[in-house]
């Protein structure tokens, strides 16, 4: 009776802790990538205003508001 007792109990018990772990783990990650995908627009604009002669056009365009950013 002991050993079918740990073959069911055992599963049971520690699959669903590594779904929840997993699931904590995608979650945050998921997070992290959302607060990596802030772009901050002063700096975007100034290094469009040092990049080359397409990105200088932009930075103006910007800057006049001719564009919907």
């Amino acid at each position: 009776m002991p050993v079918e007792f740990y073959f069911l109990v055992i599963p049971f018990c520690t699959i669903p802790v590594f779904l929840v772990s997993l699931d904590y783990l995608n979650k945050n990650n998921e997070l992290e990538r959302k607060k990596n995908n802030v772009i901050d627009f002063d700096k975007f604009i100034k290094r469009k205003e040092e990049g080359d002669a397409v990105d200088i056009d932009i930075a103006k365009l910007l800057y006049n508001d001719k564009i919907a950013a």
